[in-house]
């Protein structure tokens, strides 16, 4: 409900959800009561069941989704459409197409702009590498009897096919990679946006609120100092990953351990090649947190307080994810931190939304431009790359 909140914050508010996780559900139920939420499979929904739940067959003003993400993952095993979670997007056009709202949005993971459209397993490829950037060059050629990658297995078509069926559903479209830091919150978290428009050009997320010299970024120590004395119910690291977390700084990770503690902390990973930067990852209080994700409690995926040796709370994960102190997350802890981290930051909502609203007022001006395709495609593989190569440059400064 990240999203819905941040939309709700600028005057959109939602009147009917889908979600498919019960236990989810009853979060969404304690917090919200008056919204109908509709439990269940998104396949088993038409547009017609979605209007005759609101009673409503006039215009939608707007249809916002999430559908999972995990076959585009960095963290996942890459299967793109091939997934049938990441067959869930056509799911969600389908009831566009059904529906037809003024507008939609559709947010995912970043790594979307780079998955292919057929996943080849590295050790089918020729050359065997890992990173598909390497084979829009002389690498994808035959070797040693492989053949070349056909380009339904090339980076960024995917998205070139998404981008081709939204179009085809009678919407303008624009998407770019954003950071919610850039729009005030206070995490660094890449996301895909992909904004509709059925009757105009397509809305465009507005430019950056925050980094500046003037309005800085929105960091850990606003979000979550006050909570030092009542951080609320977290869990806890087992003796022997806490002994190696009582060594790093803040701001520091694995690699802040001295060197002939590494290997020993890191077990079977050492040597498992990428820059592992969220092992043992302590957060720094004057910078903006990491990507929260849903296991903070996990040497691998840490987000250890700044001072203390503990995994960041659940409400203190919620706080860098901009939920507001009253919205309560029910079920045991762990379903509380994967409700958190599945979530989209409220900043990151309320952008959307004002790209949305801005869109309406300067409709009234003129009719706007069409963006294109190719353009964002660019656009946004080079922002992802850009992320990577930071990424890479903060791990050997540390």
């Amino acid at each position: 409900m990240g999203l819905d909140l941040g939309l709700a914050s600028v005057g959109l508010h939602s009147t009917l959800a889908n979600e498919i996780d019960s236990r989810f559900c009853d979060t969404i139920r304690v917090n919200r009561p008056n919204l109908d939420l509709v439990e269940g499979d998104v396949s088993e929904l038409s547009g017609d069941i979605l209007r005759e739940r609101r009673q409503f067959d006039g215009e939608v003003y707007m249809m916002v989704g999430g559908p999972p993400c995990q076959s585009f993952s960095s963290g996942g095993k890459r299967a793109a459409l091939n997934d049938p979670r990441g067959n869930l997007i056509y799911e969600y056009f389908r009831l566009i197409s059904e529906v037809s709202p003024r507008y939609f949005v559709l947010e995912n993971v970043a790594n979307l702009t780079t998955a292919a459209l057929k996943h080849r397993p590295i050790a089918e490829r020729p050359g065997k590498h890992w990173s598909l950037k390497q084979y829009d060059g002389k690498l994808n050629r035959e070797i040693d009897g492989i053949k070349p990658l056909s380009e339904e297995e090339m980076s960024g078509s995917a998205l070139k096919q998404i981008a081709s069926d939204a179009r085809s559903l009678g919407y303008h479209i624009s998407f770019a990679i954003v950071d919610s830091a850039d729009y005030g919150a206070p995490q660094h978290r890449l996301r895909f946006v992909m904004l509709g428009s059925r009757d105009n050009p397509p809305p465009m997320m507005p430019a950056a609120s925050h980094g500046s010299s003037e309005v800085p970024f929105v960091t850990v120590r606003d979000a979550i100092w006050h909570l030092q004395e009542s951080p609320g119910a977290h869990s806890a690291y087992t003796p022997p990953v806490k002994r190696f977390f009582d060594l790093v700084p803040e701001g520091g990770n694995w690699r802040s351990l001295p060197p002939e503690l590494q290997e020993e902390a890191m077990g079977g990973s050492f040597n498992s090649g990428g820059g592992k930067t969220g092992f043992y990852r302590r957060l720094s209080w004057d910078r903006p947190s990491p990507t929260v994700t849903g296991r903070a409690n996990r040497k691998g995926s840490a987000l250890c307080h700044p001072l203390a040796s503990r995994p960041i709370s659940v409400r203190e994960s919620a706080a860098l994810q901009g939920f507001p102190e009253d919205w309560l997350f029910t079920g045991a802890m762990n379903t509380q931190y994967m409700q958190v981290g599945n979530a989209v930051p409220v900043q990151l909502g309320a952008a959307i939304g004002r790209a949305i609203i801005a869109h309406e007022q300067e409709l009234s001006k003129n009719k706007g431009r069409q963006p294109n395709v190719e353009k964002m495609i660019e656009v946004a593989v080079a922002r992802l790359r850009a992320s990577a190569r930071n990424k890479r440059v903060g791990k050997k400064a540390a």
